[in-house]
């Protein structure tokens, strides 16, 4: 199943609709003869066709392209706003004139401010996706179609038509942006939305060059350190007798860190490495609830095929293989070991070792090496994970509490 999906990824073109409407007949036909393999393989194959096939649909038509018309939606996500334009993706969209795609990604320069959750009726000139074909640039392309954005535009005019309605990231990253950080709100909005619109081109740089992105772009470590403490604080009050003896502690204690690990999950807008680390992390807590051993790779193998059965375009994106993969080093780095390691020694054999495993993926992506990286989060990892982030969250929590949102994030008081 999971080679069915993630044979997607390197087709140089889809098949034709026949095909692989045909397939997973084949795969039925396939299954009294006990193929499994082979039928699980064209079972993948065909949804993950079906899928692109469908965003593919919904691209804008050629005859609109470079065209102004007026559309009507709601805006999703968190709108980018910088010095002379915000930019934002406008969903359920349509028109009088024509059929546009569902979902769009727009700039407005010297528009006013728009927030998530509001419905406005916009007039947009309309562009087919496209990006440049520069070798080791970002392809721009891929990501839109990943994210099943099938236009951009921008906006000449519009008009509110409704105000936000179930915005909730967007009013907490407004009350984050409100409080006087010193500078620290873009910062501190990464970290706890996963939101790096705030980061200026120069932070954008320190991060690639010290290797350090993953702790400011919310990475399954995130999610999988919260979910730990929650369990560990459980169990630990239940080894003192400071549990409530009538409520048995295990079932609690999964039960808290999965519901940590999903909210947290979705704060900072459940994507693909936060879906793998949420689809692990259930696993491993469900498997613990039965008390069984579950194993290294077959939380992973089960991820990588829900991850892709939810969205089998995931593969489109740099940083599916990037979680993917950092975990399966860190599974084969850990799973193998003849005798204990030291404290220190498990430390830095992790990072120079996803350093190494990691180094083939970011070339063939095209991203940008640091050399620097391993030593860098030696120190970055737990700093950022175990004495930024817990305030910084708790910080988030009791921001309505006067003065006590602001202490944890250490902002001042006044």
């Amino acid at each position: 199943m999971a080679l069915g999906l993630l044979a997607l990824r390197f087709l140089p073109a889809l098949p034709p609709v026949g095909l692989w409407l045909l397939l997973p007949m084949v795969g039925l036909m396939l299954l009294p003869f006990r193929t499994y393999p082979v039928a699980f393989f064209l079972f993948g194959l065909s949804w993950a066709c079906a899928q692109a096939q469908w965003a593919l649909n919904d691209r804008l038509a050629p005859g609109l392209d470079g065209e102004t018309r007026w559309v009507e939606g709601r805006v999703v996500g968190l709108p980018q706003h910088s010095e002379a334009v915000v930019r934002f993706e406008l969903a359920d969209a349509w028109s009088r004139h024509g059929n546009v795609p569902q979902l769009m990604r727009l700039a407005w320069y010297n528009g006013p401010p728009v927030s998530s959750g509001e419905r406005w009726r916009l007039a947009v000139k309309l562009k087919r996706p496209a990006g440049l074909l520069n070798p080791h640039a970002f392809d721009y392309d891929a990501w839109l179609l990943a994210k099943r954005i099938g236009a951009t535009g921008t906006v000449k005019d519009g008009e509110r038509l409704a105000k936000a309605r179930w915005a909730w990231r967007d009013g907490i990253r407004q009350k984050l942006q409100a409080v006087d950080a010193q500078g620290r709100t873009g910062v501190l909005v990464a970290l706890v939305l996963g939101d790096g619109g705030g980061l200026s081109r120069e932070d954008w740089q320190v991060l690639q060059d010290t290797g350090t992105v993953h702790l400011l772009v919310i990475s399954g470590q995130h999610i999988g350190m919260l979910a730990g403490l929650v369990y560990l604080l459980i169990a630990g009050l239940a080894r003192y007798g400071l549990w409530p003896s009538r409520l048995p502690w295990l079932p609690w204690a999964c039960g808290l860190a999965f519901a940590a690990a999903l909210g947290y999950g979705l704060l900072a807008g459940f994507e693909v490495p936060v879906r793998r680390a949420c689809l692990m992390i259930g696993l491993v807590l469900l498997w613990r609830l039965r008390f069984r051993h579950l194993g290294a790779w077959w939380p992973l193998l089960l991820a990588l095929n829900g991850v892709l059965l939810l969205d089998p375009l995931a593969s489109l994106q740099p940083g599916f293989w990037l979680s993917f993969g950092a975990v399966a080093v860190l599974i084969f780095t850990f799973s193998g070991r003849l005798g204990p390691w030291r404290w220190w020694q498990t430390w830095t054999r992790a990072q120079w070792l996803i350093a190494i495993g990691l180094g083939p993926i970011l070339l063939v992506l095209g991203l940008p090496i640091s050399l620097t990286g391993p030593l860098v989060n030696l120190l970055a990892v737990p700093w950022i994970s175990m004495l930024v982030l817990p305030p910084a969250l708790l910080g988030t929590l009791l921001l309505p509490v006067p003065y006590a949102g602001r202490a944890c994030c250490g902002w001042p008081a006044d």
